[in-house]
């Protein structure tokens, strides 16, 4: 038996959201983590309320991956090679709008998807022997995703909401929920808490986990079927960052 095997039994309820629900929380975590990059290269002085937004992007985007991935397990490779793909196309797009920003070795956010899917895929076809392979990426992808990308904290979580709808004991299910969600407390802001505790908790730790949340119930009651093209997101990615890039060079 596979180590990590899906089960609708265990898995979060897929029907809790409409698919119009989904792809909504898809534009708001685009929308945020637009408004976080503009503060990041556009303002010589980021405004706190920008940045606060910005943190509810990754948590979004780490949930509809976790929601979608585990439908068809035996395309969890084939998802893996796109993921790699569009973070390969996208990295020199990345390094440019960010140069003199992050290190030259930083990644985008796309390779912690793209990691964790691997782990997924070599697991789903090799059993523990793929369980041990697909960590290696992980380990080899936590020192350059550390600048830009929530490093291993990013890596934690989104493997926690993947783990959270597997076919696991009881047990091991409910330690996955409470990995992701001290993943996700730990994931902005932990490491200000000593020398500037009010702004971390207000600015940085709050809205990473309530912001999310949030977006989750406004969303919950939403009918309808997707709006968003395929793969949008993607060409969305990419996009913005040339188009930041290009702001960038000229102000």
């Amino acid at each position: 038996m596979n180590p990590l095997c899906p089960s609708a039994r265990l898995r979060l309820n897929m029907n809790a959201l409409s698919p119009a629900g989904i792809d909504m929380l898809k534009v708001l975590a685009l929308i945020a983590m637009m408004v976080d990059h503009a503060s990041t290269l556009f303002l010589t002085q980021p405004i706190p309320e920008m940045y606060a937004l910005g943190r509810m992007a990754f948590p979004l985007f780490a949930l509809v991956w976790a929601l979608n991935v585990n439908r068809n397990p035996d395309r969890y490779q084939h998802q893996a090679g796109r993921l790699w793909m569009w973070a390969v196309l996208t990295q020199p797009l990345f390094a440019w709008a960010f140069a003199g920003h992050y290190p030259w070795y930083a990644l985008n956010i796309l390779f912690v998807f793209a990691g964790v899917t691997q782990l997924l895929a070599l697991s789903h076809r090799y059993g523990p022997a793929g369980l041990c392979a697909g960590m290696i990426p992980l380990l080899l992808l936590v020192w350059p995703l550390t600048p830009a990308s929530y490093g291993v904290t990013g890596l934690i979580l989104v493997t926690a909401l993947a783990l959270a709808q597997l076919e696991l004991p009881a047990a091991l299910r409910i330690m996955a929920i409470l990995v992701s969600g001290c993943a996700l407390i730990c994931l902005n802001g932990v490491s200000h808490l000593l020398t500037q505790p009010a702004a971390a908790l207000l600015f940085a730790i709050l809205p990473t986990v309530i912001l999310p949340a949030m977006a989750v119930y406004a969303v919950r009651t939403l009918p309808g079927s997707r709006f968003m093209p395929r793969h949008f997101f993607y060409y969305a990615y990419a996009g913005h960052l040339a188009l930041y890039a290009l702001i960038a060079g000229v102000i």
